[in-house]
């Protein structure tokens, strides 16, 4: 009965926050709700893939017919970096982004590629397979540090994972969805930001250079941006936490935590409130909007908005010698 109850208590610290985050992000929105269930449970797979892999660092997997040894990238970073023992933690704390953010992100990818309709889209699906990911999380580590710390210490332990850790989950995801998402709608927002005369020099000079198409140089742009941002957001934190400094007698942890998770808030709502990422562009390219419909349409605004402004200047320069002549 203790196990049982020991289970049902981890299983509700880990899902009731998961839950509260989800609605936080969602409740604006109307995704389907079994692609969110999908989407959670595809997180939670990517988090146990790690964790098995982590395990076997220190064994042989015996596959029947040959056997296999995980390479534990940290003792190699390690070793080749023993005369600088700082660099060489900040770049296994890259390690560990880069298997995170790439698994959880895979994951997700292979889950929606059908079903993106616009940047939010899969902003949002991002974030839900980082909290699938962080749960799963939370699941092991409050099963493993059950009644190895006191009551007290426990319920701050559990209080920063289902806040902290998770929140830099979810950012980095988000991230990286964001830019995904750029990624993955990169001939219908090329047309877009034309239309708003954002200029982009280096496509220009690959397009006339190297004879690339922009929308696949702007696709591979987006996506490096987004992998390097979540990956290096997620090994900072890992690494301010890991080392002992403060700052006018403050560790230094406590600021980058605070900043984490609010500021990360503050900054996946913005994203998500953005009016390019609330554009429907995933009708682009089908019968309902074929693209060259698409192309057309934003070609007649820009008209639309260059008449305007000439009117505007046209009745500007009038007045202009009206005041003249007064």
């Amino acid at each position: 009965m203790e196990l049982e109850a020991k289970h049902i208590i981890v299983f509700l610290l880990a899902i009731i926050p998961a839950i509260i985050w989800i609605y936080l992000f969602l409740h604006r929105h109307h995704e389907n709700k079994w692609l969110v269930v999908i989407t959670f449970l595809g997180g939670m797979l990517a988090a146990k893939l790690i964790l098995v892999y982590q395990g076997y660092w220190d064994e042989t997997i015996n596959l029947i017919f040959f056997k296999v040894d995980p390479v534990d990238f940290r003792q190699n970073i390690n070793n080749l970096f023993s005369s600088s023992p700082f660099f060489a933690l900040f770049l296994s704390f890259v390690g560990v982004g880069v298997m995170e953010e790439f698994l959880k992100f895979w994951i997700m990818k292979f889950i929606n590629y059908r079903f993106f309709k616009s940047i939010d889209d899969v902003i949002e699906l991002a974030i839900i397979a980082a909290l699938g990911f962080a749960f799963f999380e939370n699941i092991v580590y409050f099963t493993k540090q059950w009644g190895q710390l006191s009551a007290g210490t426990f319920a701050a332990f559990a209080m920063f994972r289902v806040t902290i850790v998770t929140m830099v989950h979810v950012l980095c995801s988000g991230l990286l969805g964001y830019y995904f998402g750029m990624a993955f709608f990169a001939s219908p927002m090329l047309q877009i930001e034309h239309m708003k005369r954002k200029r982009h020099p280096v496509l220009q000079f690959l397009k006339r250079v190297l004879h690339l198409k922009k929308s696949h140089v702007y696709h591979d742009e987006m996506i490096i941006i987004g992998l390097f941002s979540a990956i290096f957001l997620h090994a900072i934190y890992d690494y301010i936490l890991s080392i002992n400094v403060t700052l006018i007698g403050i560790p230094l942890h406590i600021p980058i935590m605070l900043l984490y998770f609010f500021g990360g808030f503050w900054y996946l709502n913005k994203l998500l409130k953005k009016k390019d990422s609330n554009l429907k562009l995933g009708l682009v390219g089908t019968e309902v909007m074929p693209k060259e419909d698409f192309i057309k349409l934003l070609d007649e605004v820009q008209e639309i908005k260059e008449k305007m402004r000439s009117e505007s200047e046209q009745t500007l320069t009038e007045n202009e010698n009206q005041n003249e002549i007064i």
